[in-house]
């Protein structure tokens, strides 16, 4: 089986000039690309390594408009910092080969929680998501308890309808799509580009990077089908609630035109237990605006630095202290 890598598609090094020329945002690392074979499907993974010792593992979890090396402008600055960043494509998205079953949503958050658990061996561990990824990172951590920390960009939950109809690019499309789940096989057999069902271009304020997105096969133009849609709508978490053993740290962007704040506050309400939740004063629904970059970086490694100092316990071990003593008002 033939594996394409990253480094090989000019969308790649396109995607990284133009993050540097338009916020200034140099990535001189190029992360180790490997393959793993994962309930049927061929998972590709970046694996970004700091250059001493790792102090503890984070996991960038990708969004439903995105892979994993989209997240570089995350993964680099965390390598830099000494942090181990693994960042997969997940089932149905970027580089990873899919089996012979379909994408299934269910597949993500199963999937970071076995890297989790695998990573636990050698400290903590962290979740990063962004985007979907955010609420993606929180099932996984609900499924491997020994998670020390969870950040997510977002906390929007697509499986409630009104959410759902608003993250779709156009609202008539969202219902056409609710109503074609309840046809199970047209919502398999359907698939459209990415750039068609979401507003793909909201992910940045740079008219040349959003072109860019909306044309990447990866990306804008990647079919996804419906099939996949219908089973993140009708996903079911592992628990009731968002109960989660461990501390949350939601940033979310200030200028968020596809998910706005509001959206991210009303869920981020709902979590039990130590939280926190921050503004960025400005930044896209990828923020990589100034000085919404800088503040996400700076809120991340400190959560970081605290929870790798503070966690109990050995390596592996089940118990997971508060990095923050209690909820704090945003």
């Amino acid at each position: 089986m033939i594996s394409m890598s990253y480094d090989a598609l000019p969308t790649t090094h396109a995607a990284r000039a133009r993050l540097d020329a338009a916020f200034a945002i140099r990535i001189n690392r190029t992360p180790r690309e490997s393959w793993r074979d994962w309930r049927g499907h061929r998972i590709h993974l970046d694996t970004w390594a700091p250059d001493v010792p790792p102090r503890a593992t984070v996991i960038l979890v990708h969004g439903a408009g995105g892979h994993g090396r989209l997240l570089a402008p995350f993964a680099a600055p965390l390598a830099d910092a000494g942090y181990r960043v693994l960042a997969p494509d997940l089932p149905g998205y970027g580089l990873t080969q899919l089996g012979e079953t379909a994408a299934d949503y269910a597949t993500w958050p199963a999937l970071i929680a076995d890297l989790a658990g695998e990573a636990t061996a050698d400290g903590p561990v962290f979740l990063f998501g962004l985007s979907v990824g955010g609420l993606t990172a929180v099932f996984a951590a609900q499924h491997e308890p020994r998670v020390t920390g969870v950040i997510a960009t977002t906390l929007i939950d697509p499986r409630e309808r009104a959410t759902f109809l608003h993250a779709a690019r156009r609202r008539w499309l969202g219902w056409l799509a609710l109503a074609a789940f309840r046809l199970g096989r047209v919502a398999r057999g359907l698939a459209l580009p990415l750039a068609w069902t979401m507003p793909i271009e909201t992910l940045t304020t740079d008219p040349a990077l959003a072109r860019l997105l909306v044309r990447d096969p990866l990306l804008g133009r990647r079919r996804v089908p419906l099939g996949f849609f219908r089973s993140l709508y009708r996903y079911r978490a592992p628990r009731a609630d968002l109960a989660l053993a461990c501390p949350l740290l939601l940033v979310h962007p200030g200028a968020d035109a596809w998910t706005p704040t509001a959206m991210s506050r009303a869920l981020f309400e709902q979590v039990p237990g130590p939280k926190r939740m921050i503004e960025l004063t400005n930044g896209a629904h990828t923020p990589l605006e100034s000085p919404a970059y800088g503040e996400l970086l700076a809120a991340v490694l400190a959560f970081l630095a605290d929870g790798a100092l503070t966690r109990s316990g050995p390596a592996g071990s089940r118990t997971c202290r508060a990095v923050i003593a209690a909820p704090r008002s945003p």
